[in-house]
């Protein structure tokens, strides 16, 4: 299906698609600009503390411009595609552009990346590295405990921050900054209804372009443009394929969206970090910032790989229900097989429950390398999903 006309019609949904085609234009022009950039590898790198700081948070994704040199020659191969792409863009494409670089515990591979870049810093001095912050969470057990060393490893993030920017982080300063972020999550929120069953007015690649083009801009202006967005979208037409939900390797471009739509799907929801993941629990805002900081990080939607699988059956039961979905497609990258450990109990528990086809796709490369056997896949799938909901 592509990116529709009427979604390149809209000025604002063109301004967020620019900065999503080419978002190291965006940290080019902060950085050449003056302004204090820390770049950030994870999704539970708390904004926040960044912009309170007087700091501007950008988000590393992957190089997906050609070949990757530098991943082929110093990553093993269990380094699956995503991870490489993260590799090449820090080692490579963005150098020179990141004075810091926050990585977290989202997934152990972050951890794996963090130690290879030390440990490249220390052997090659002169590679343009930028300064390496790991932040080590505890996202798998919900208790008091890891309440109390997620809080521990904000407030040394916080003083970290503090030496980077030369500015005292105060607790005003905190509260405004998850105000804005709250704001900017309502408006994604906002955004996202309009993947709804009966009002179904974007296609999935349009929605990744929206959410991801946002994640590389100023949040006010962010806001606006999702706000614009939202509005214009009201009168566009009704996207057409069957409602799948998307599990899986994290789509940082919208290839994989659009080769599905083109092929009779439509993603109205997902479970990875370049899509609704990233705004989907709030920050509380009646208890002390960096407490409900840390309480965000045990109350969002559990992944694959740090949740356990009562959490995410019962996750995957809730989003299955709001997005009003039809199908459910688990999709692999090459060495990201995490994401099947869960799905029997999904299976037996929800789908079956629910009468709700699935499918797996598996072993594939970022970008896609064999697009026409996928696209084979998805219209098999889609002709499952249209004959299990009509017949």
């Amino acid at each position: 299906m592509a990116i529709r006309n009427e979604a390149l019609a809209c000025e604002a949904f063109v301004k967020l698609k620019t900065a999503y085609d080419d978002r190291k234009a965006v940290l080019s022009a902060w950085k050449n600009s003056g302004k204090r950039v820390v770049c950030i590898a994870g999704y539970d790198v708390p904004e926040e503390i960044i912009l309170a700081a007087g700091m501007l948070p950008f988000r590393v994704t992957g190089y997906y411009g050609g070949a990757r040199v530098s991943a082929d020659k110093y990553l093993e191969y269990s380094f699956g595609a995503i991870w490489k792409g993260l590799w090449e863009s820090i080692a490579e494409d963005y150098a020179g552009l990141m004075d810091y670089l926050v990585f977290c515990s989202s997934s152990d591979m972050f951890l794996k990346l963090f130690y290879y870049f030390r440990t490249m810093q220390r052997l090659e001095p002169d590679r343009p590295l930028p300064e390496l912050r790991f932040l080590d969470y505890e996202l798998v057990q919900h208790s008091f405990k890891s309440q109390e060393r997620n809080e521990r490893e904000l407030r040394d993030l916080i003083e970290t921050v503090e030496g980077w920017s030369g500015r005292k982080v105060t607790k005003e300063d905190l509260s405004a900054a998850i105000a804005l972020c709250n704001e900017y999550r309502d408006a994604l929120n906002a955004f996202s209804a309009l993947r709804g069953k009966d009002n179904c007015r974007v296609t999935g690649s349009e929605a990744l372009v929206v959410i991801g083009g946002s994640m590389f801009m100023e949040k006010q202006e962010a806001i606006a443009l999702v706000r614009a967005v939202t509005e214009a979208a009201q009168s566009w037409q009704c996207a057409e394929g069957e409602r799948v939900y998307y599990v899986g390797s994290p789509q940082e471009i919208t290839e994989v969206y659009e080769l599905a739509e083109a092929n009779g799907l439509n993603f109205v929801g997902e479970d990875h970090d370049m899509g609704a993941r990233m705004f989907d629990t709030q920050v509380r805002t009646d208890i002390e910032p960096v407490s409900a900081l840390a309480d965000r990080l045990l109350k969002r939607m559990p992944s694959s790989e740090k949740g356990s699988i009562a959490a995410r059956v019962a996750a995957i039961g809730e989003k299955l229900t709001e997005t009003a979905a039809d199908g459910f497609l688990t999709f692999m990258n090459n060495n990201d097989e995490s994401y099947v450990w869960d799905y029997p109990s999904i299976r037996k528990k929800v789908l079956e429950v629910r009468g709700i086809p699935s499918a797996t796709v598996q072993k594939q490369t970022w970008p896609l390398t064999e697009p026409e056997a996928l696209a084979a896949q998805f219209r098999e799938f889609a002709a499952t999903v249209k004959e299990a909901h009509h017949g």
